[in-house]
């Protein structure tokens, strides 16, 4: 995992502020290109080409002024960029793929203050549709810094954690945290083996699961591709978007290390909207070894 270009998106409220120091500051740690994203939105075909141009000038204008005036930008070199449309899927992959985007950072609130509400707007589907890692960023009381020193790390051990894996180097390597992995034994699994007419395949499936150990898996990551990490393993038994929710806001965690299929499945939109700290996904799709 490289950060060369960081993409930040603003709608000028101060809860899309919140998520200036982070972006700036990961900007200094890694030497990395900052930019500054606003999509326009949409715009009524009632309104003429010239108005539409002015309008368009008076945006670019606030970019520049939000650069020049907010502290946290003081001694940053940030590329303005406003994108002249209402947000889409291609647009937004279009726009990672031109600026070569390592890295996305955005404030889980917008201008309404409502994180859920939000986040089942802009925010959900930009993380949702990302082919890049995108760093849902939550200041706390005490810090507006992203210093993760606990990151708990959810994984189904049926399959190696390949997404994960270039991340936790990476946060490794800065900012030498705790990992703790956790693997949820879902219940509804259970239930699988009663659907009509897969009898068999699902047997087979519940076969191979039931014959690998969580504990034998991690520690064969742990001697082979975790080696200097500081890492332990957490187990235990429900529903995973619980469980996951759970632990990451009654126990100390900074950090939640998501790995994310194409589009925003279940568990990580619930764990998403309801943790109260910082979430880094990661999709599995383009994930490297």
């Amino acid at each position: 995992m490289t950060t060369r270009n960081i993409l930040l998106t603003t709608d000028f409220s101060d809860n899309a502020r919140a998520a200036y120091s982070c972006a700036t500051q990961l900007a200094i740690e890694f030497d990395a290109q900052l930019h500054l994203v606003h999509f326009a939105g949409a715009m009524p075909n009632l309104i003429p080409s010239p108005s539409r141009e002015m309008i368009f000038d008076a945006m670019e204008l606030a970019l520049a002024e939000e650069i020049g005036s907010h502290s946290a930008f003081e001694g940053v070199d940030i590329q303005p960029r406003l994108e002249r449309h209402r947000w889409t899927s291609s647009r937004q992959l279009a726009l990672e793929q031109e600026l070569e985007a390592d890295v996305i950072v955005m404030s889980p609130q917008g201008k309404t203050g409502l994180s859920k509400i939000l986040l089942g707007s802009f925010a959900d589907r930009v993380i949702g549709q990302a082919s890049v890692p995108v760093l849902l960023f939550r200041p706390t009381e005490d810090s507006q810094a992203f210093d993760p020193r606990s990151v708990l790390v959810p994984h189904l051990f049926y399959d190696r954690p390949r997404a994960v894996l270039p991340a936790m180097r990476w946060l490794n390597s800065h900012f030498h945290p705790k990992f703790r992995f956790l693997h949820v034994y879902d219940p509804r699994l259970n239930n699988l083996q009663s659907i009509r007419g897969l009898e068999g395949q699902i047997a087979k499936i519940m076969e191979s699961i039931q014959s690998f150990s969580v504990e034998g898996r991690f520690a064969e990551l742990v001697t082979d591709e975790l080696q200097g990490l500081d890492v332990t393993l957490e187990t235990a038994q429900g529903f995973p978007s619980q469980e996951i929710v759970q632990r990451a806001n009654r126990l100390p965690t900074d950090l939640v290390l998501l790995g994310k299929l194409e589009g925003l499945g279940g568990v990580a939109r619930f764990v998403i909207r309801e943790t109260k700290c910082s979430v880094l996904t990661v999709p599995v799709n383009n994930a490297q070894d």
